[in-house]
């Protein structure tokens, strides 16, 4: 898949599928935390790059910033600040299994 359609991806993922669970109370948290460095390892593990991980994020993100800014008209700042906080987790997810999967083929030979 080229990386257009990669991006495409991720950002639709983000709007359709993180943005709305992001609305459920109860998933709130562990999706913002656990979430990110879950799809960052996954995405290194199957190969896919960084870009479209963290489009993935920022989309949900900003996506939770507008329609908490449409809804309830507050936690702007809040919204951005997690934007950040899930992308630097997802690129920490990826990172980490990047560098074992490194290790073990160095280990492997």
């Amino acid at each position: 898949m080229d990386i257009r359609r990669q991006f495409a991806l991720a950002v639709a993922l983000g709007l359709l599928v993180v943005l709305p669970l992001a609305w459920v109370d109860l998933l709130f948290i562990p999706l913002v935390l656990a979430g990110p460095p879950a799809s960052g390892a996954y995405a290194a593990s199957r190969g896919y790059a960084r870009g479209p991980l963290v489009a993935l994020w920022i989309s949900a993100g900003m996506g939770m910033l507008v329609s908490d800014w449409l809804i309830n008209h507050d936690d702007r700042v809040f919204h951005l600040v997690l934007t950040l906080i899930m992308s630097l987790l997802a690129l920490a997810g990826h990172g980490v299994v990047r560098v074992l999967a490194r290790r073990r083929e160095r280990a492997a030979t």
